[in-house]
């Protein structure tokens, strides 16, 4: 996948995290989880003094109360962070209840990492107490140790923990969420610090836009509130309405306890504790924007392949260095056997040297001690002296080769790490030279059918405007021949008209002209303008 620079960082992203602000489904969620732990810490609180077995059972259901709600507020805000419907209570509360066994699997594994790593921290240093050696691998290895176990807590704090979560709330088992998590610290580290550093300005800034109001609020109407309600109130009166006496009858109300104090200050935890809810609500939302801006460069595949490669590694390293331990250990026992040999040889020449120099000869060839009362006891004392010597010296020659064998397992092991390390990077520098020229050759490849395709697309184009350009001539020329044919149909619909309007006008005045030449009373001829009949005075029109 290819890399990204730190110009691809979009810290626009992070301006969504705001709408935890509105996400009023988790923040009930938050409140109802707040209103549990509360209530089941009051009742282990209140079984203390009866049952501690019974006190510690709840206050452990409290603690995963707390846990299952906060994992399930995180899975309803990663449903929003993702632009997918935000589950129901159920579901979310169950998919939270889910999620603990694989945050206290996470807790266990980061544990053991952190003994693993004081174990071999104790190696090293136990190895550095070797004459001159020992030295110069401590101004070696002390430096190296801190600044991994530095780079280790920066990731642990920065990139791990405040990621795991999210990844687990995005539906990702154990090992997947690790290894994404793992690949991130490893290639986005940088990115992430910065994108949380920009989101705890957001937030800092939420918090002084609220708090700038709330507080004043809350320290003046709560003075006032407790100097009217609490049984001191003639201490205070209206006259403690502010930040001084206020304050002061506010604390005498609540040593007072009335019921009106209590609950005022109740509501005031609550109001408070939906104001903690919603700035929690904006934290978590902006850290799922950040985990899936973040997991858009990882491939999980290869993070899975990288962590499965990492923990063979440690694996094979872990059995490499028990067969060293062991070979060591066999080679110490074989010098401290042969050290042993030494020992009783040298004893059995100093035995046989003691009888050789004390026995004195007769004549008859028969050997005699030549002071019977002294002898026995000096040929012991010597024989004593010898063997307290060999065995003096054979412990010190079985401590220097043990301690001989082990500087040469230790410098053996060091140069074994040292050749994998370097095999190690050349091997990473290797397939980092293969991954990158397979992903130049996939841009080129790329680029190669982008700039196919768009010829295509180009050809394409042109002769899809051709052929639009043809359907519109056509279109074109059967709207003009519609609109002769329009204009045809008009004009002779025209020209019928008027001759049906000639005609009729024709048949009118020849109908008037038969109806007006003879009067209907006399029959008289008359003119077609007559009104009256010149003969009878008839009334023609």
């Amino acid at each position: 996948m290819r890399e990204q620079s730190l110009g691809d960082i979009r810290f626009g992203t992070l301006a969504r995290a705001a709408e935890g602000l509105t996400q009023w489904r988790p923040l009930l969620m938050s409140f109802l989880t707040l209103l549990a732990f509360s209530l089941l810490i009051a009742l282990g609180a209140s079984m203390l003094t009866k049952t501690v077995f019974m006190s510690s059972i709840i206050m452990l259901i409290a603690l995963i109360v707390l846990m299952a709600g906060s994992s399930a507020v995180g899975i309803m805000l990663m449903d929003k962070a993702k632009n997918e419907p935000i589950r129901s209570f159920a579901a979310a509360a169950s998919a939270g209840l889910l999620c603990l066994p694989k945050f206290i699997l996470v807790g266990l594994i980061v544990f053991a990492a952190t003994l693993v790593y004081g174990l071999v921290a104790a190696i090293i240093y136990f190895v550095c107490k070797i004459p001159f050696l020992g030295g110069i691998l401590a101004f070696v290895a002390h430096p190296i140790l801190v600044l991994v176990a530095a780079a280790l807590l920066i990731a642990l704090i920065w990139v791990i923990g405040p990621l795991m979560g999210p990844a687990l709330w995005s539906g990702l088992s154990v090992k997947a969420a690790l290894a994404n998590v793992l690949s991130i610290a490893r290639k986005r580290l940088v990115e992430v610090v910065l994108m949380e550093v920009v989101l705890y300005i957001i937030l800092t800034l939420i918090c002084v836009m609220l708090f700038a109001g709330l507080v004043p609020a809350t320290m003046s109407l709560t003075g006032m509130a407790m100097s009217i309600t609490s049984n001191a109130s003639s201490m205070g009166g209206f006259g403690g309405y502010g930040y001084g006496g206020g304050m002061s009858s506010s604390m005498m109300g609540m040593m007072m306890g009335s019921g009106a104090s209590m609950g005022l200050i109740s509501g005031l935890g609550v109001l408070f504790a939906v104001i903690g809810a919603l700035l929690g609500q904006v934290a978590v939302m902006g850290m799922n924007l950040i985990y899936l801006q973040a997991r858009e460069s990882v491939d999980p595949t290869e993070a899975e392949d990288a962590l499965d490669g990492l923990i063979g590694d440690v694996r094979k390293k872990a059995e490499e260095a028990k067969a060293h331990t062991m070979a060591a250990a066999e080679r110490t026992m074989a010098a401290a056997e042969r050290a042993k040999q030494a020992a009783s040889d040298r004893l059995q020449e100093a035995s046989a040297k003691n009888t050789a120099t004390n026995p004195a000869t007769d004549t008859a060839g028969n050997a005699e001690p030549a002071n019977p009362a002294a002898s026995p006891a000096a040929a012991i004392a010597a024989t004593a002296a010898a063997a307290a010597a060999a065995e003096a010296n054979a412990r010190q020659v079985a401590e220097e080769e043990a301690a001989r064998l082990r500087t040469e397992a230790e410098v053996a092991r060091v140069r074994a790490d040292a050749e994998a390390a370097r095999l190690k990077a050349e091997a990473q520098a290797a397939e980092a030279a293969r991954q990158r020229a397979q992903a130049e050759a996939a841009e080129r490849a790329a680029a190669a059918q982008a700039a196919q395709a768009a010829e295509e697309a180009r050809e394409k184009a042109n002769a899809a405007h051709r052929a639009s350009e043809l359907q519109a001539q056509q279109e074109a020329e059967k709207r003009e021949a519609e609109r002769q044919e329009a204009a045809a149909r008009e004009a002779a619909r025209v020209k019928a008209e008027a001759q049906a309007q000639a005609h009729a006008q024709a048949e009118e005045k020849a109908r008037q002209s038969q109806a007006l030449t003879h009067c209907s009373v006399c029959k008289a001829t008359i003119a077609p303008d007559d009104v009256f009949c010149g003969e009878c005075g008839h009334k023609l029109k």
